[in-house]
């Protein structure tokens, strides 16, 4: 009988110890209320300078190798910005592009069915979005207020 006590008090302790580190595990990939994506603290970006000095310490690297290895770092700084600004204009490109196709759509939608009916189909959309919103908000609050998601205080 003993042996069944202890056994079932280090599954307990066991669990107890696990199941917040769990928790931690799955709010990683999950969204807000607000249906944002929950990310990892922003890490500061080590500057180039500092990755060279770190390089020469751990490689004894000479000045004249760690000046060439801080310029090499540098110079793949600049091309990440430059990487970032195309992806950034690339989207608000997409975004432009996705809102002229949708006021050419809507036109030729009003050809064909009026715009007394286009406007009755807007409202219509508006409402099914505005449902989907709603729902997908009470998801999200559900979900939160689960006892393994709740994040821990200090």
């Amino acid at each position: 009988m003993k042996r069944y006590v202890t056994f079932a008090m280090a599954a307990i302790l066991i669990l107890g110890m696990t199941l917040p580190l769990q928790a931690q595990v799955r709010q990683a990939g999950q969204k807000t209320a607000a249906g944002k994506e929950m990310r990892q603290p922003e890490r500061k970006m080590i500057t180039p300078e500092k990755r060279a000095e770190i390089m020469a310490e751990q490689l004894q690297l000479t000045d004249v190798e760690k000046a060439k290895v801080q310029a090499l770092f540098e110079k793949q700084q600049e091309k990440a910005k430059q990487r970032q600004e195309e992806m950034k204009n690339n989207r608000e490109e997409q975004r432009a592009k996705m809102d002229a196709e949708r006021k050419a759509f809507d036109a030729e939608l009003i050809k064909i069915i009026g715009n007394e009916k286009f406007q009755q189909h807007q409202a219509q959309r508006i409402e099914r979005l505005e449902k989907a919103n709603r729902k997908m908000k009470m998801r999200a609050e559900n979900r939160d207020n689960r006892p393994y998601n709740k994040q821990q205080q200090p």
